[in-house]
């Protein structure tokens, strides 16, 4: 017999994966109507969509990596490049660009 939990997780991937389809479909509707937007309107609801995810994912980041501290110091990117000289990774290796390509491929 499959325990409730299990039964409840089996109906969340249902739910996610009909979720997904239904995504699929919305934006191949959605796709003829962004073509004929304005570059500014483009732009708005490109931004409203950023917005909405970064909403619905900032409380996981929070709960995950904890809080930002306010009072902690921010780095220059010229200060993040000569840590990265310093350690020996140098620009023109591509190490992380790499990293994602390779795993975009697999």
């Amino acid at each position: 017999m499959i325990p409730d939990i299990t039964k409840l997780i089996i109906k969340i991937e249902q739910l996610e994966w009909d979720l997904a389809e239904v995504k699929k479909e919305l934006e191949k509707l959605q796709a003829p109507l962004m073509k004929s937007l304005t570059p500014e309107e483009f732009q708005e609801a490109r931004l409203a969509r950023i917005k909405a995810q970064y909403e619905r994912r900032h409380p996981l980041f929070e709960k995950v990596l904890g809080k930002p501290d306010p009072n902690a110091e921010t780095l220059s990117i010229e200060e993040i490049q000569q840590m990265l000289l310093e350690e020996g990774i140098s620009p023109e290796d591509n190490i992380f660009s790499r990293a994602i390509i390779e795993e975009r491929e697999k």
